[in-house]
């Protein structure tokens, strides 16, 4: 069984001429009901404060945002629908700090589609903000599945059938994968689907657990195993307390294994952190670790060390980061030393030297392909990458057509959980070998919808925010180079 989606993106559409942008987010979820086939969720959030409301007969106030959903499968439209989604009322309009909630489910069978997403404020002048995303669906009812993990807002027993009801509860989604300080439980539903049909009446396991989205480490802190019972559907409800978990990228994973630990299905859902750790905190933690006949005990010069802390940026944590930071700035040499082994020791505890050699040789290598007069490779978005992700399967180098700056396309055939994604790199300068990554639909990588205007900047000027791709220009293959590097 094969399902992918792209679960989140954020709309931040300008309202030309009005003081307020609208900033709405959508989410997206695949779930399968036994003996009816695959729906897809959308959940819209609505910002209320960056909405115009409007005055209503009985003196209150009211925000109205138009949306339109597409569904098309080559050019074919499969599914269509236009309709208003009403903001609650209000006596003031100071007083709109609040989020409003749009559902939809949407049945569609097995199949790779096109999802088109319009949305406008009607109480202003703005012109309409469309976004569009692939959509492949492949679910089998003999084959062990789960759905898209859904991150909650809240939840409750289900008196009756509504929109928000599933699984017997009445869910309100959490339209959002940003965690900050103040939210201390990720809380999810998910449903398990044909475990009667393939393996009878024997039980099977399943686990939830975190892990770090740049090096796949498993905080153990937050992993759990259950085992279940067999049936159509499992639908579930889990919390995780992420009170002590640190600021950061991860991705939080469900598995299915039967009693012999075999894998079965599994699925992933990006979420990002923010709790800034104090740095006393992390001193008072590697003041214990002993450097004492390790690989990092011969490093003692503190120039060195700084070189060697700056290069593992791009595959270090938030905290990693804010700490090691500090302790460059500070220039304590066995401190220094202290992170440096904990770095590598967490992410290969059998031989922590081996993986620091490893990634030495690749930074090297993007030290020599990526450097600048004033940048080390490693420092630059192209060697950031590089590191984080490796190097690409397909890479296309686009530096002479006569409309464009220089750019380069990346593509990953696989990034962790995600599929076929693509970075976009130009040069504006026109001298360095300096390329800034402008944009790339890979989760938690900067994404510009603009990116081809950008890239055409060389010679066109662009005042319409509301276009996203270029006018015809000879020798400007922008687009067809992201759809097909080579």
């Amino acid at each position: 069984m094969k399902k992918y989606i792209y679960l989140l993106f954020i709309l931040l559409i300008p309202s030309l001429g009005q003081a307020k942008n609208l900033s709405a987010s959508l989410l997206q979820a695949l779930f399968y009901a036994p003996g009816q086939g695959p729906y897809l969720e959308t959940y819209l959030s609505v910002a209320g404060n960056t909405v115009q409301f409007a005055p209503l007969t009985n003196g209150k106030f009211q925000a109205s945002i138009e949306i339109s959903i597409i569904i098309s499968q080559n050019t074919e439209i499969k599914y269509f629908d236009k309709y208003n989604l009403l903001s609650p009322e209000v006596d003031d309009t100071l007083k709109t700090g609040f989020n409003f909630l749009d559902q939809q489910r949407i049945p569609l069978p097995n199949g790779k589609y096109k999802f088109e997403l319009t949305i406008k404020d009607k109480n202003t002048s703005a012109k309409p903000y469309s976004s569009v995303q692939e959509l492949s669906i492949d679910y089998h009812p003999n084959v062990i599945a789960l759905s898209d993990i859904e991150f909650l807002e809240s939840y409750s027993p289900a008196a009756a059938e509504t929109k928000l009801s599933k699984g017997g509860f009445e869910l309100v989604p959490l339209v959002n994968n940003f965690f900050p300080e103040d939210r201390n439980k990720l809380l999810f539903y998910s449903e398990i689907y044909n475990t009667s049909a393939v393996m009878g009446n024997d039980g099977f396991i399943y686990s939830y657990f975190i892990e770090s989205y740049e090096n796949h480490q498993v905080h153990n802190t937050y992993s759990r195993i259950q085992r279940m019972q067999s049936k159509e559907v499992n639908a579930l409800i889990k919390e995780i307390d992420i009170t002590e978990l640190p600021s950061g990228n991860y991705n939080l994973i469900t598995e299915v294994r039967n009693r012999n630990n075999e894998l079965l299905a599994s699925t992933s859902r990006f979420f990002q952190r923010s709790k800034p750790l104090a740095i006393s905190e992390g001193a008072a933690g590697f003041m214990q670790i002993d450097i004492a006949n390790t690989f990092v005990a011969t490093y003692t010069n503190k120039d060195t060390l700084a070189e060697f802390i700056r290069c593992v940026r791009p595959i270090s944590g938030a905290n990693e980061n804010l700490f090691a930071d500090n302790q460059v700035n500070l220039g304590d040499v066995k401190m220094m030393q202290k992170f440096f082994y904990d770095f590598w020791e967490k992410r290969d505890k059998l031989n922590p030297s081996k993986a620091w050699d490893t990634y030495k040789q690749e930074v090297e290598k993007v030290n020599a392909k990526f450097s600048t007069q004033t940048k080390k490779g490693y420092d630059s978005d192209r060697g950031r990458v590089y590191l984080k992700y490796g190097p690409p399967n397909q890479l296309s180098q686009n530096y002479r057509e006569p409309s464009t700056y220089p750019y380069e396309v990346w593509q990953y055939y696989r990034i962790g959980m995600q599929s076929n994604k693509k970075f976009v790199f130009v040069n504006t300068d026109l001298v360095s070998n300096d390329f800034t990554l402008i944009h790339s639909d890979a989760v938690g990588e900067p994404n510009d919808p603009q990116w081809q205007l950008r890239v055409a900047q060389r010679s066109e000027i662009n005042n319409d925010y509301d276009r996203n791709k270029n006018r015809e220009h000879y020798g400007n293959r922008a687009n067809d180079m992201f759809k097909n590097p080579r």
